[in-house]
């Protein structure tokens, strides 16, 4: 059975929405909700994750300021591409004013979002949005900016003198190794992240002493970039076979096995969740009794598992994005499309906490649960 919610009572048929015809690039044949409200569709990766329930709260919010009827739906897992591809269909069809979609597979869309341009339907990409669209249904995207996000984990990380030193600690025989755990290789804002966080941590390490031309990049093809001079340090990025937690939970314990590891960023909430769960709901990095007590533990989002590990010192520090913002801006872009306004891209931002920081106002209330 599919998960969807709706969000405002739409029991009526779809009519003619003169309001919105604007210019000639916006939907003159949208539904309305029963209340006359102009329908906005919204389709996460993955509705039960927690980080799209609290964009689901943002475009809820947006959705009754701006006077339209929200639906809100996702897959049940961002494995499972076909049932994302059906429900985008689905959404098509009801012909709405507009669509909001992060895409777990933007090449698995490109037909129906061709529909949706056809049918003069725009289309707002969130969170990951669908990066390398070709169908033109797509006109703008509200998201952080995964790379800077990326940059700005790498950056926290190598900027702790403690791991300075355990970096500075490597040789050619025995490289330091910070690993990478990242949920795949086709969602876009993990790739992107990825990206950002490998290209500063090579930088910010190669300006340490006598590191200079000496970080490996390997593991995963996509990243793989040897160093100019024999590695003293390697970032090696792992990859699990699929999304299921399972999986990820096996990557992130062959991960903990790598002789070297000083650190390991964890690149999104599944991946933290299975770093978590590989060590005993992150008992094992206890800073003084744990296993793995002297490895340097990052993330990115929350979550209450996350949360408590950085509250804990258990993790160094993590990353987040604004998910609240994505589902709000994502909302209005959508109803200004839909009126035919010109849009553009919106950057929803990103914030490392910590331990020291994590109980700020500021900072608290991005931290879902």
């Amino acid at each position: 059975m599919k998960r969807k919610k709706t969000l405002a009572i739409a029991l009526g048929a779809a009519v003619t929405l003169a309001a919105l015809t604007g210019c000639g690039g916006a939907n003159s044949a949208a539904t309305q909700s029963a209340g006359g409200k102009p329908k906005v569709i919204i389709i996460s990766k993955s509705y039960q994750n927690q980080f799209y329930q609290a964009a689901f709260k943002g475009a809820q919010d947006a959705a009754d300021a701006l006077g339209v009827s929200l639906t809100t739906n996702g897959p049940d897992a961002e494995s499972n591409i076909p049932q994302q591809v059906e429900q985008l269909a689905s959404a098509v069809n009801q012909k709405p004013a507009a669509i909001a979609l992060a895409a777990s597979d933007p090449n698995a869309v490109q037909d129906t979002l061709a529909q949706a341009k056809s049918a003069g339907i725009p289309v707002i990409g969130f969170d990951s949005g669908v990066p390398g669209d070709t169908s033109g249904a797509v006109v703008a995207t509200a998201a952080t900016d995964n790379e800077a996000a990326g940059a700005n984990v790498a950056t926290n990380l190598i900027a702790n003198t403690d791991v300075q030193k355990a970096l500075a600690a490597g040789t050619t025989e025995k490289p330091a190794v910070i690993g990478v755990l990242a949920q795949d290789s086709t969602s876009g804002s993990i790739v992107q992240r990825v990206n950002g966080f490998v290209k500063a941590a090579v930088a910010e390490t190669e300006k340490l002493p006598g590191l200079a031309g000496s970080v490996d990049v390997s593991g995963q093809e996509k990243w793989t970039k040897p160093s100019t001079s024999a590695a003293k340090v390697k970032v090696v990025v792992t990859v699990p076979p699929t999304t299921s937690q399972a999986d990820i939970q096996a990557a992130a314990t062959k991960t903990l096995t790598t002789d070297g590891l000083v650190s390991v960023f964890a690149a999104n909430q599944d991946a933290v969740n299975g770093v978590i769960s590989a060590t005993g709901d992150a008992t094992e990095l206890n800073r003084e009794t744990g296993k793995y007590k002297n490895l340097f533990v990052v993330g990115f989002d929350a979550g209450a598992s996350q949360k408590a590990a950085v509250a804990s010192g258990a993790f160094l520090g993590s990353v987040t994005q604004d998910p609240y913002q994505m589902g709000y801006k994502a909302v209005e872009l959508a109803v200004s499309a839909s009126q035919g306004k010109t849009v553009a891209n919106v950057d929803t931002g990103s914030h490392w906490y910590d331990k020291s920081n994590i109980t700020d106002s500021k900072i608290s209330i991005l931290l879902y649960d």
